[in-house]
């Protein structure tokens, strides 16, 4: 990002960041499973700080702002993978599969740090955990996301069973949490950011 873009400007990309995630949130829901890696590279402007570029929420001083999780909190003493942002549920003539929460009603506030880098919100096969960034890093080409699934299986409704992939539906988690995150936040209000190149 420009390092001399200015507040306005700034506010204004990200809008478009938030409406564009929005907007692919629909298609995904429509049945684009493909579009799962755009949303993860929008929601990467907004949270990645890199060697050659500052998040969004960095650039615009945002990183105070709480973020709204779903996670179910993950018990060590569990032996079966971790899925914690989505739910089983049954559907008729298809069967058992994992689906994202999209309910407002469950989501507490966490901190920008522990929503995006602290959480564990999937534990793999091996034991190998997974955060909210290392997920949605991966997912924009930032790092192979290497996820054992082997132990995940679900039976469909002819009782087949057949090893489930949960990084979509978990995908679409976060960009929900995301969006209700910020959905009623004044960003001009609350960036901490003075608003410089002013003619007053």
């Amino acid at each position: 990002m420009h390092p001399l873009l200015t507040k306005p400007e700034l506010v204004s990309i990200l809008l478009q960041q938030l409406e564009n995630i929005k907007n692919h949130c629909d298609e995904y829901d429509s049945g684009n499973e493909t579009i799962i890696h755009q949303i993860a590279e929008k929601i990467v402007l907004i949270f990645h700080n890199s060697d050659h570029s500052k998040a969004l929420l960095n650039q615009l001083k945002l990183s105070h702002v709480p973020m709204y999780c779903s996670s179910e909190k993950y018990n060590s003493k569990n032996l079966t993978n971790f899925i914690g942002l989505l739910k089983l549920e049954h559907q008729k003539g298809k069967g058992w599969n994992y689906s994202s929460k999209l309910d407002s009603s469950v989501l507490i506030t966490v901190s920008q740090e522990n929503w995006w880098n602290n959480k564990k919100v999937i534990i793999d096969s091996d034991g190998i955990a997974f955060t909210r960034g290392k997920i949605i890093k991966s997912l924009a080409g930032l790092d192979p996301l290497v996820l054992n699934t082997s132990g995940w299986t679900v039976k469909n409704a002819q009782g087949n069973k057949s090893t489930i992939n949960p990084i979509p539906e978990t995908v679409r988690q976060i960009a929900f949490e995301l969006l209700e995150s910020f959905r009623n936040v004044d960003l001009n209000k609350e960036s901490k950011l003075h608003c410089k190149y002013n003619n007053d």
